[in-house]
């Protein structure tokens, strides 16, 4: 008999707003584009905190893809699944719901409703819960408790503390956005970092695909501090890294029950030390089969450090996203990333050629920047652009201008970057408005200025200026830019953290996702088909089978 029972509800989003999906939907024709926003990728969150507490008796339950659920079905699971011995509802997230698009700001609030129909039907019964690194991805559900960071210690406490046991759970009462919150703040409270046994396993009514692309933790905390950064375990020294027996149990279940072996790393950097990527290349080297992975690559480091590149690849790591985030030497060394940029693009292009030859020949990578960071000009953004798409072919390239998080929103997001904290306060940035900054919005394209207008007037983001760019130039230069972007989107293929939109369903491989889409040439051999209508089909039907075959296992 267990402990006590909870629901966990959990899935990816497919923001509009999104930068590659973006990309994508605007370079398809108007018939083609799927508007729908389900992401058919499992939620990360919810089944490490599940796995977590059925280690200690419970027995708790992931529902995957809950956004493509209706409140009926939701109601009616409910009903089947609460007992006298059920404790909570859970929601878990990664991102925001809603930001600047229309479509998911609708989506957003029609989740909030939902979960508010839920709570008033079912909250005599249990709680309502929530967590994400940053609350800011829940601050709009009705929750009895938010968590922050890394939960397992603290839901640990909670769980105790709802069975009438001594605990030792921290709740602090926040007032966010017009309303009284209990918080748990784990990352200062009940620390779960290092976690070295953070193994996640998946049951049979999770009903788990072979094509699925899954994820997985090697490491938790950044020993970084990039001053934009917002992830909440930063700065860390010695190892922090999982036990490798712990790593290869969870790859080798995985792939003898479910035949998975593709995988999105959740750790901040995965490069930040060589001795990490040995340990967990002689873990893959004892596998039966050979497992692909993709996640963040400090660019920096790889470009100085080749000795990465033989681990990396006996890993199965060959699909690299690159904060590089500017090549001016002064915005970069501003940031924490001051490598001469000459040095930095040498090493990039060596990195490629390497994972390029015919010995290997499987690379995929993706190149992020940020525009307007202090000693950053227009000229030197488009420069370190153009290098990119010249030397970088073949590869995604994302950008976007900075934003800032102040007041009410800084306090939301309870791990603000530096930036967040200090920016206005450090004399390199000053506070701007729009008649300040000069703006008029029909200086950018029509399709462009709703998307401009959120940023510039949100609540708790603030509009910036420094001695070399402010908010608007850095918006223009965007909007400038995008057509590009767009062009590109047309032809270099999946974004590395979007190939569950083509395997998942079995429409490609993981080795089609080298290949380019499409771009009008009629060239044909080495191409793949963009995102669209008949894969958001597939999808939906897995989404629809998942749902019944749940919904049977409380039937009756």
């Amino acid at each position: 008999m267990s402990l006590g029972h909870g629901i966990i509800l959990g899935g990816m989003q497919e923001r509009e707003d999104n930068g590659d999906r973006r990309i994508h939907l605007e370079s398809q024709k108007e018939e083609d584009k799927p508007a729908a926003w389900i992401g058919i990728k499992r939620a990360p969150g919810a089944h490490r905190i599940a796995s977590h507490l059925r280690e200690i008796g419970y027995d708790i339950e992931v529902i995957d893809y809950w956004q493509a659920w209706t409140e009926e079905e939701l109601k009616q699971l409910l009903h089947q699944r609460l007992r006298e011995d059920s404790i909570f509802v859970g929601i878990s997230a990664v991102f925001p719901n809603g930001g600047a698009g229309t479509n998911d700001q609708m989506h957003a609030m029609k989740m909030y409703q939902i979960q508010r129909a839920l709570k008033k039907e079912f909250g005599h019964k249990v709680d309502f819960i929530g967590g994400a690194q940053n609350i800011s991805a829940i601050i709009g559900y009705d929750l009895d408790y938010y968590f922050a960071g890394f939960a397992e210690h603290a839901m640990t406490e909670y769980m105790k503390m709802k069975r009438g046991l001594e605990h030792d759970l921290v709740i602090r009462d926040r007032h966010y956005y017009h309303a009284d919150r209990k918080v748990i703040e784990c990352k200062h409270d009940h620390p779960a970092f290092p976690h070295p046994k953070a193994r996640q396993r998946y049951e049979d009514r999770d009903f788990i695909r072979s094509d699925e692309v899954l994820s997985i933790e090697l490491s938790r905390g950044c020993r970084f501090q990039c001053k934009f950064c917002s992830f909440s375990v930063l700065g860390v020294k010695g190892d922090y890294t999982r036990d490798a027996d712990d790593v290869y149990e969870e790859l080798l279940e995985n792939y003898e029950k479910w035949g998975v072996s593709v995988y999105t790393i959740t750790d901040e950097t995965i490069n930040d030390y060589t001795e990490k990527l040995e340990k967990f290349a002689a873990v893959v080297k004892r596998l039966p089969f050979k497992p692909h992975f993709q996640g963040f690559i400090r660019g920096d480091i790889l470009a100085t450090k080749p000795e990465q590149w033989q681990p990396l690849w006996d890993m199965g790591l060959w699909s690299h996203f690159y904060g590089i985030e500017t090549y001016n030497k002064q915005a970069g060394k501003y940031v924490g990333k001051g490598m001469d940029p000459d040095k930095l693009k040498a090493g990039l292009i060596k990195c490629r050629e390497w994972f390029q030859h015919p010995d290997r020949g499987l690379y995929k990578a993706t190149i992020a920047m940020i525009i307007g960071l202090p000693g950053e000009t227009r000229e030197s953004f488009i420069e370190g652009f153009n290098w990119s798409l010249e030397n970088m072919p073949n590869q995604s390239i994302l950008f976007s201008p900075l934003t800032i998080s102040q007041g009410e929103n800084l306090n939301m997001m309870t791990n603000p970057s530096i930036f967040d904290k200090t920016a206005i306060q450090s004399g390199v940035f000053r506070e701007a408005t729009e008649e300040s900054m000069g703006v008029n919005y029909d200086e950018i394209p029509e399709s462009m200025q709703n998307i401009v207008k959120f940023y510039l007037n949100a609540d708790g983001i603030k509009s910036w200026e420094h001695d070399t760019m402010n908010s608007w130039e850095a918006w223009k230069l965007f909007a400038e830019l995008a057509p590009a972007l767009i062009k590109l989107g047309r032809s270099v293929g999946p974004g590395i953290f979007y190939y569950h939109r083509y395997l998942t369903g079995g429409m490609n491989t993981i080795e089609d996702m080298t290949k380019t889409f499409p771009d009008g040439s009629g060239a044909t051999g080495s191409q793949i088909e963009p995102y669209g209508l008949k894969h958001l089909e597939t999808h939906l039907n897995i989404i629809k089978g998942y749902k019944e075959k749940k919904l049977a296992l409380g039937a009756g």
